[in-house]
C-alpha cells in the first residue's frame, strides 16, 4: 500500500495535517522524528499529547529510553514492520516527523554497515570516561574523518563513538559509507506532501514555538530527565534539551537558553529545506491556514490515489 508522507521544516503544521488526514481517510500515523521516539522527552520534541494520540493510532512514539542505542537502521527496521501491520488492517500509513535521514532510511533502505562491536565500543568508552576524554576522541575523529569531525558536535558522544567504531572496524571513515541520498530508488511507495511557509512567517512561528516550550516547563522536564539519565545521553544533545540542560547546571540563564534555542531551531529548519529540495516526486503546499492546507492536501490525494 502507498503511504502518505507529510514533510516540511519544523513549525509548518505537519503534525496537525497528518492527524486530520488520518481521521479523514482511515490512516495511522507513523513517527519519523528522532527525538519523539524517546520516553519522557515530550515538551522539547513537540510530541503529540496523549489526547491527540487517542484520536487515531500513533506508532513509534516513546519506544526507547534515553540511554538506549538506537539509530536509523533500527528505526527503518521497526518502521517497516509497523507499515506492514497497518497495511494488514486495511489502513494507510501516514508518516510524519522531521528527521529526514530516518525517512530516507525507511523508504530507500540503508546499505550494510559494520555492526556494533561491544569490545571496540568498550575501549572507546574507556577513553571517553577519562578527564578530557571526549575532547581527545573528537580530535581523533577530526583527524581521521574531517568531514564528520566538522559535522558531529563534541557533545554528541554517541555519534562520535559510532564514527570511531566504524573507522576501527572497517578501516575507512563512516563518511565514506554510502547513505541514502535524494533521488535514491525507493523500496517503499509513498506520496510526499511537503509544507512550506514564507521565511518571515516561519521565523515568527518558530520563535513563538520555542517560547511556548520554555513556558510549558521545558527546563523542569529536562531537570527531571537528568535525574534518570546521564547528560551524555543522545537526546540531551538535541535542540532545546541541550540549552535547557545548561540552565539546569547553571551554565546559562533561561533567557540565554531561549535565544540559543531559537537560533538553532531556525538553522535546523533551513537544513530541513536543504534536505527536501533535491527530493523527487514531492508535492509542495504553501501554508496559509490549517483549513486551506488540509483541503489542498485532500485534493492532491484524490488526484494521486
Amino acid at each position: 500500500m502507498t503511504a502518505i508522507v507529510v514533510a516540511g521544516p519544523t513549525g509548518t503544521g505537519k503534525s496537525e495535517l497528518a492527524l486530520r488526514l488520518a481521521e479523514a481517510i482511515g490512516g495511522e500515523i507513523v513517527n519519523y522524528d528522532s527525538v519523539q521516539i524517546y520516553r519522557g522527552f515530550d515538551i522539547g520534541s513537540a510530541k503529540p499529547s496523549l489526547a491527540t494520540r487517542a484520536r487515531v493510532p500513533h506508532h513509534l512514539f516513546d519506544i526507547v529510553d534515553a540511554d538506549e542505542e538506537f539509530n536509523a537502521a533500527d528505526y527503518a527496521r521497526r518502521a517497516r514492520a509497523v507499515w506492514v501491520e497497518i497495511e494488514a488492517r486495511g489502513k494507510t500509513p501516514i508518516l510524519a516527523g522531521g528527521t529526514f535521514f530516518y525517512l530516507r532510511a525507511l523508504l530507500a533502505g540503508l546499505p550494510p554497515m559494520p555492526p556494533r562491536d561491544e569490545a571496540v565500543r568498550a575501549r572507546i568508552r574507556a577513553v571517553a570516561n577519562r578527564p578530557r576524554g571526549p575532547l581527545w576522541l573528537h580530535r581523533w575523529l577530526s583527524k581521521i574523518d574531517p568531514q564528520n569531525g566538522r559535522k558531529i558536535a563534541l557533545a554528541d558522544r554517541h555519534r562520535v563513538e559510532r564514527a570511531l567504531e566504524v573507522r576501527v572496524l572497517s578501516g575507512k571513515p563512516i563518511s565514506e559509507w554510502e547513505r541514502p541520498r535524494a533521488g535514491a530508488t525507493e523500496e517503499m511507495p509513498s506520496i510526499k506532501i511537503a509544507l512550506s511557509l514564507a521565511r518571515p512567517r516561519l521565523v515568527e512561528a518558530l520563535d513563538a514555538r520555542v517560547e511556548a516550550m520554555f513556558a510549558a516547563g521545558l527546563v523542569d522536564e529536562t531537570r527531571s530527565l537528568l535525574q534518570r539519565f546521564p547528560r551524555t545521553a543522545k537526546p540531551f544533545t538535541t535542540i532545546g534539551y541541550r540549552e535547557a540542560a545548561a540552565v539546569v547546571y547553571g551554565e546559562s540563564s533561561e533567557s540565554e537558553a531561549i535565544a540559543e534555542t531559537k537560533r538553532r531551531t531556525r538553522a535546523y529548519a533551513k537544513r530541513q529545506m536543504t534536505w527536501l529540495r533535491p527530493e523527487r516526486n514531492v508535492h509542495w503546499l504553501e501554508v496559509t491556514n490549517p483549513e486551506t492546507t488540509f483541503a489542498a492536501a485532500m485534493r492532491l490525494l484524490e488526484g494521486q490515489r
